[in-house]
């Protein structure tokens, strides 16, 4: 998996629909298969979001397959690739400062369950609005059991090909973690003419089980950082960022 983020100079007040722009504005550049194929699976293969700084719009574009890398890292990482237009925005242009690329290969997930004592207590930050669907409605409270679904869903569907989630693993976690401090509130995120109920903020979980539990769980939260959490995260939805990490075992 890669991760390539555009830091372009603000041209204009930030507005959060950028990502969903910026979205079209890919789809447009990929293949007729590859956007079938997006359009048609499941769990999506690409992960976008964008943020602002004082002085720059940052759109962050996770490949988390093959195809999808071998589709767009060339387009985004050509050196002439140095400004693009957002139809979606009255042809905003952006022109790009700068390129950071950072890469997560299954084998460090794996060294990462198996060949490390991670950490019982871990802080994620929401850093766009997060929900969940279930029984065909949007739920945008952190609820662990939404939360460890979607990412072994999307944890299993990039690298076993199936969406197929181990049920008894998943109980096994929510039996053994805990949400033991939040600081979240709610957010809507437009997309287009309609809007998500999400939530935004930080999220502080506590493990107390088997080690070989905890170290899964911070497997999981780490591909989240490329996957991003719950519904449309290809829209800009649902992106995290870990945080500081702790082994406080008084929990």
């Amino acid at each position: 998996m890669k991760q390539i983020e555009l830091v372009c100079a603000k041209n204009e007040k930030y507005n959060s629909k950028s990502a969903v722009y910026f979205h079209g504005w890919i789809m447009s550049k990929v293949s007729e298969e590859f956007a079938t194929n997006m359009h048609q699976t499941g769990v999506n293969s690409l992960n976008i979001y964008s943020y602002h700084t004082r002085d720059t719009i940052n759109f962050v574009v996770s490949l988390l397959s093959v195809k999808a890398v071998e589709e767009l890292e060339k387009l985004l990482m050509d050196p002439k690739f140095k400004e693009f237009v957002l139809e979606g925005e009255n042809q905003r242009q952006y022109l790009i400062i700068d390129k950071k690329v950072n890469s997560l290969a299954e084998k460090e997930l794996a060294r990462n369950f198996y060949a490390s004592d991670s950490p019982r207590g871990i802080e994620i930050q929401l850093l766009t609005p997060t929900a969940f669907k279930t029984k065909g409605y949007y739920y945008n409270l952190p609820d662990l059991r939404f939360l460890f679904q979607s990412l072994m869903k999307k944890y299993n569907a990039i690298f076993e090909g199936s969406e197929q989630i181990d049920l008894d693993l998943l109980d096994e976690i929510l039996k053994n973690t805990k949400l033991v401090d939040f600081s979240i509130y709610a957010r809507r995120y437009y997309i287009h003419r309609s809007f998500i109920q999400g939530c935004i903020g930080k999220l502080t979980i506590y493990c107390k089980g088997s080690q070989t539990i905890v170290n899964y769980i911070n497997t999981l939260l780490r591909f989240a950082e490329y996957a991003g959490v719950g519904v449309k995260t290809s829209l800009g939805m649902g992106a995290v960022k870990l945080l500081t990490r702790s082994d406080n075992s008084d929990r």
